[in-house]
């Protein structure tokens, strides 16, 4: 007996009336009156009046039964009962401690404008969710190996842990220690109260979300440590202190002050008001902004007028810049030469399936929706329907039609996957730039 599932699917879906509903209810009242019928299923009059003249979208299962005497016939749902999500998702962040509840809301909405999270899915406030973001989670365990049952019994075993959305002060403690020692932050920023309340006992454990956001601030500081970025380090500590208005961290404009003093024989004093001195001993982090505007101003200046520097010498952002606009026409002669007749057989090889179609069409393998293969192959919509155009014999191939395009999973996974495929993409991406955006894509999958 799967106790998980029952205790945490005890609710059933509302069942949102159709035009098929109400025209079947007309059918069966006809004889009787708004009270006669409202007497007969033992429903409240009100209720089965404005259900009758189409003022209600939805009711309960077992009312749809009182007034229709029957099931309700089998539909999708366009929202399920949260609490199997909410529960995935609970799971989900205690495996992974670097995750937040924000990071898997921002996951969830990819694709969509930046907007900040909407957490009331998480925390029951919003009782319903879409069944998408059931599918979703259960997806991401099954990508990471855990099949159904499997994910069931873990969900029974969380269940049994004291206050999984609390998590002990002691876990914590280190990881604060860490950043007090690493970062120079005090313990009280990262917990938003006074870190005596903690230490006399009084208070026993922080929020998953706390303890998330520590863990990752962590991982963060240890990765910049280990590469000796002294920059990164900075920007640490003002996304938890909070920097200043007006004035920008020295770090972020040292490397092309000393280019400036170097190279183009200029005063660190004129440029700072003081001594380098002064920020390499650190007794000064932050300079006005204004400052920092005009040494990186005239950084570019100096570059764009002396073409004979090398790349090796310029500040590393400039040189990061430099070595794009490089790649660019590199990536241009490359699509130039795959649009060659020698480059359209080596794509043709390329996108080529490596399976008989029968193993693409296999149901083991899973399907994906062809508006949603873009994203799995790290594309653009548009250069993925050029793509698909271009290849239309290819792509019926491993695709499936019901109603609508979906491509095999397995397809796409040995696609994303095969050498020089990444070569292809920028090929249809660069394409897709520059087609005149009034001019059609004739994508033939739709």
């Amino acid at each position: 007996m799967n106790t998980h599932r029952d205790r945490k699917r005890v609710k059933k879906p509302r069942i949102e009336l159709t035009d098929q509903d109400l025209e079947h209810l007309a059918g069966i009242r006809a004889p009787l009156s708004v009270p006669a019928l409202a007497r007969r299923a033992g429903l409240p009059y009100m209720q089965v009046y404005n259900i009758v003249h189409g003022r209600v979208k939805s009711i309960s299962d077992r009312h749809y039964r009182l007034l229709f005497g029957q099931a309700p016939p089998p539909r999708k749902p366009k929202r399920v009962d949260g609490a199997a999500f909410r529960a995935m998702v609970d799971l989900w962040l205690f495996l992974n401690d670097d995750l937040t509840r924000s990071d898997l809301s921002r996951e969830f909405e990819e694709g969509a404008p930046p907007k900040k999270a909407d957490l009331r899915i998480f925390s029951g406030q919003v009782r319903t969710v879409p069944p998408r973001l059931e599918r979703l989670m259960r997806k991401k365990f099954s990508d990471a190996g855990v099949d159904g049952h499997q994910l069931d019994r873990w969900l029974d075993e969380l269940d049994t842990l004291p206050s999984v959305g609390r998590i002990p002060y002691r876990r914590i403690r280190p990881i604060l220690r860490f950043i007090r020692d690493e970062l120079g932050v005090h313990p009280t920023a990262m917990l938003h109260q006074s870190v005596e309340r903690y230490e006399s006992g009084m208070l026993k454990s922080v929020s998953r979300d706390t303890f998330n956001r520590a863990m990752t601030l962590k991982h963060r500081t240890e990765k910049a440590i280990a590469l000796g970025k002294n920059r990164e380090i900075e920007k640490l500590r003002e996304d938890v202190c909070g920097g200043k208005s007006g004035y920008s961290l020295y770090l972020e404009v040292e490397e092309e002050l000393t280019f400036l003093c170097r190279y183009a024989q200029k005063s660190a004093k004129s440029y700072l008001g003081r001594s380098m001195w002064t920020y390499q001993t650190g007794k000064a982090r932050r300079i006005a902004d204004w400052r920092a505007q005009k040494i990186l101003q005239d950084c570019d200046r100096f570059i764009r007028e002396t073409p004979a520097l090398s790349l090796a010498c310029l500040p590393r952002s400039q040189r990061a810049m430099r070595v794009r606009m490089l790649l660019d026409v590199l990536v241009a002669r490359t699509t130039q030469l795959l649009s060659e007749q020698e480059g359209l057989v080596f794509e043709k090889k390329i996108l080529r399936p490596s399976h008989a179609r029968g193993e693409y069409t296999n149901q083991k393998h899973g399907f994906t929706r062809f508006d949603m293969a873009p994203g799995i192959l790290g594309m653009k919509k548009k250069a993925f329907d050029l793509m698909v155009a271009k290849n239309c014999e290819i792509f019926r191939s491993v695709g499936r039609y019901t109603k609508r395009w979906y491509l095999s999973d397995l397809y796409l996974k040995e696609l994303s996957e095969k050498e020089f495929f990444d070569l292809i993409s920028k090929k249809y991406e660069r394409m897709a730039i520059s087609l005149n955006r009034s001019m059609g894509v004739d994508a033939c999958l739709h």
